[in-house]
């Protein structure tokens, strides 16, 4: 039996863009930490080595606790950021959820209210934000809200009681505190992402002061050294430039 050649694949559609999906940090800052981590691993991992580089005023044992410490602390550091990332993504839902519950009890509120004045004065219909655009943004919705709560206050609507009056002002304060979450999570983050800059500055410094005490301890110019040049991302035909 034969059998049936499948289908090649359509063609991948020409003159698009392949989207790009940005991380929480900037790839430059992630390469730096794994390239100072694995520098800093080499050198704590061979007492050797150290013992050969070290000296009294930059590379003491003092140096190279502190860029350990940095570096697991930087760890904690990349963490909170992706966290304050995705708690703004979280506030941005909550968001959604409130609004949606503020709006719920509004337009019940206003079916009441078309239904007492229906074929009556229009007037009073506006008053209850009926025909406005609930959607059209946060202060038109906060503002028709905030005018129903006090609306109720004055007027009586069918199966309405003070407890709606209530579960409204309540529901306007929770969408408004939305806002104020949303504003601090995004500071939060911002603050966060602050830190890690001069965090990594600080690690790259370091992780080149290392290289060049090895290179000028394991000189390019002995090919024995080549290898041990390698691992510390140091050309091996040429000094490493300043």
């Amino acid at each position: 039996m034969s059998e049936t050649t499948p289908p090649a694949p359509a063609p991948a559609p020409t003159g698009g863009k392949t989207p790009k999906h940005h991380g929480l940090l900037d790839k430059h800052q992630l390469a730096e930490i794994s390239e100072t981590n694995i520098i800093y691993g080499v050198i704590h991992g061979d007492p050797a080595i150290f013992a050969q580089i070290q000296d009294e005023q930059v590379i003491t044992p003092a140096f190279l606790t502190a860029l350990g410490a940095d570096l697991e602390t930087t760890g904690q550091y990349t963490g909170d950021a992706a966290q304050a990332s995705v708690e703004g993504k979280l506030k941005t839902t909550a968001e959604d959820d409130a609004k949606t519950a503020l709006l719920g009890k509004i337009r019940y509120i206003q079916s009441k209210a078309s239904l007492k004045y229906a074929g009556g004065n229009r007037n009073v219909l506006a008053e209850y934000a009926i025909g406005t655009n609930l959607d059209l943004n946060r202060p038109t919705l906060e503002t028709a809200a905030g005018n129903l709560v006090n609306k109720l206050k004055t007027d009586t609507l069918p199966k309405i009681t003070a407890q709606h009056g209530t579960d409204l002002q309540a529901a306007l304060a929770t969408y408004k505190q939305t806002k104020s979450d949303q504003v601090g999570g995004k500071g939060d983050a911002t603050t966060l992402r602050t830190q890690l800059t001069v965090q990594v500055e600080s690690l790259a410094a370091r992780r080149r002061q290392l290289q060049h005490a090895v290179d000028g301890e394991y000189p390019f110019t002995a090919a024995a050294n080549a290898g041990l040049r390698r691992k510390f991302d140091l050309p091996v035909d040429r000094p490493l430039s300043a």
